[in-house]
């Protein structure tokens, strides 16, 4: 069996019906498959062993995806450490003893407040790069050593990673990573973006598949030891593109449910709206509640001009009340992660609109056209291809007149379902099955129910 989409094939054909071409089925399975793989960062492997050799580099956590929870033979010094959503998948291997458990830790959605400005801080000093990893590995391994290094990187059973960033903070421990990897062949890709490090102006004139895999957020309670939780999350920086020519709103779930969060970056992001990220992520794939207090006081941070914008046109009492309301509106399936930070933006942008518009429709309902005619907005629009054409995109009417024709229309439509109505009960009446009625009225006047009479009465 090749990739795991392969078994579905059977599934989809029966789906699309008649004989489609299986070659076809597979590639685009295949296609599909892989793109769910990034995006959720993980490879859904059917259940298999494989030796790991870890070189954490001085971290107590690194990320080891797709583990099964109790299929780790036992090491002395390691530990799995259960997803808080899923406690059968473990993404966490801690390698390390915590020198000092913290006697109590903040909560939850504090933590993932910390955890994103601590990814800004990174962002803005540069640490998220390639250049980085490269300076690091020129300051922390000597001349002599390289060599030896990378004979070991090259090993596809080794992890290596490079510490990005490692701190305990209000009894949490906060730390970035990325993996370094030798690109061959033999490379298992584990649904993780990678960055190469060295190009041919560094190298005489051939590129070393020397690379880095993408930024792995880890922040985990210090209370207890071994630590029984630990929220994970990917980094993507601007320079990173995936196709998004495909519904977010049919993979969303797969992903939230499945998947490790992403955390998306640009230049222009704050430290505000990165940290807001973190939390909103943390509550779609399921780490923290939706009643959760910080939610709201996070909006109101990251997005204080659409926050004060919505305060100002509903009248809210305060900031957190107007975000609470923005905060509704920002529910699953959220945003496309591989459309990078700007859509982010965008999204909250769009959803503060939404909420000044369903408040200001609620305040003057008389002012709509679908509320003067007593039909919900979705209907109206449904309706009005039937009175009014589209001119370079737009309707050309006149509302006055739309909306008496529709209220005419909507009424016929009503005297037709209540003469219909009666006709029926006549039929029945007249020992009728309620099938076969239905039937008589697809080919006769409902005035003809009068003289109607089943076959074989009088």
């Amino acid at each position: 069996m090749g990739h795991w989409s392969e078994s579905l094939v059977d599934g989809l054909a029966q789906q699309v019906g008649g004989s489609p071409d299986r070659r076809v089925l597979v590639d685009l399975l295949a296609q599909a498959g892989r793109e769910l793989e990034v995006l959720s960062g993980r490879t859904f492997h059917p259940l298999r062993r494989t030796t790991s050799v870890i070189e954490p580099n001085g971290l107590p956590f690194v990320d080891i995806p797709d583990m099964q929870v109790g299929s780790m033979e036992p090491v002395a010094g390691a530990w799995e450490v259960p997803d808080p959503v899923n406690r059968q998948m473990a993404t966490v291997l801690q390698v390390s003893s915590l020198a000092d458990p913290a006697p109590k830790a903040a909560r939850d959605a504090e933590a993932l407040w910390i955890a994103g400005q601590l990814v800004a801080m990174a962002s803005q000093t540069g640490r998220l790069s390639g250049d980085y990893v490269l300076h690091w590995l020129g300051t922390s391994v000597d001349h002599g050593q390289r060599k030896e290094l990378l004979r070991r990187v090259m090993d596809p059973a080794v992890r290596f990673y490079v510490p990005v960033l490692g701190e305990p903070i209000n009894g949490w421990w906060f730390q970035i990573a990325r993996r370094l990897i030798w690109v061959t062949s033999e490379t298992e890709d584990e649904g993780r973006l990678i960055e190469p490090l060295l190009d041919k102006t560094m190298t005489g004139g051939e590129v070393a598949p020397l690379a880095a895999a993408e930024a792995i957020l880890i922040a985990a309670p210090m209370t207890r030891q071994p630590a029984d939780r630990a929220f994970t999350a990917r980094i993507w920086t601007e320079g990173i593109r995936r196709p998004i020519d495909r519904p977010w709103s049919r993979l969303a779930k797969a992903i939230h449910g499945h998947g490790i969060p992403t955390i998306t970056l640009d230049p222009i992001s704050t430290p505000y709206e990165i940290a807001c990220q973190v939390l909103l992520k943390g509550y779609w794939h399921g780490y923290i509640r939706s009643d959760e207090p910080a939610l709201a006081t996070a909006v109101a941070m990251a997005y204080p001009k659409q926050v004060e914008r919505i305060q100002r046109e509903t009248r809210a009492p305060n900031t957190v009340s107007a975000a609470a309301t923005l905060l509704e509106q920002l529910i699953r399936p959220g945003f496309d992660p591989a459309q990078g930070a700007e859509a982010t933006r965008r999204y909250v942008r769009r959803k503060a609109s939404i909420v000044v518009m369903q408040h200001r429709k609620l305040e003057a309902p008389d002012r709509y056209p679908w509320t003067q005619v007593g039909i919900s907005e979705r209907r109206y629009y449904k309706l009005l291809p039937l009175f009014a054409q589209k001119v370079n995109g737009r309707y050309d009417l006149d509302h006055d007149d739309v909306v008496a024709r529709m209220k005419a229309h909507l009424d016929d439509v009503e005297r037709e379902r209540v003469v219909r109505s009666f006709a029926l009960d006549v039929l029945r009446s007249h020992g009728f099955g309620e099938e076969a009625a239905r039937k008589w009225l697809q080919r006769h006047r409902p005035e003809e129910a009068v003289d109607a009479w089943p076959r074989g009465r009088p």
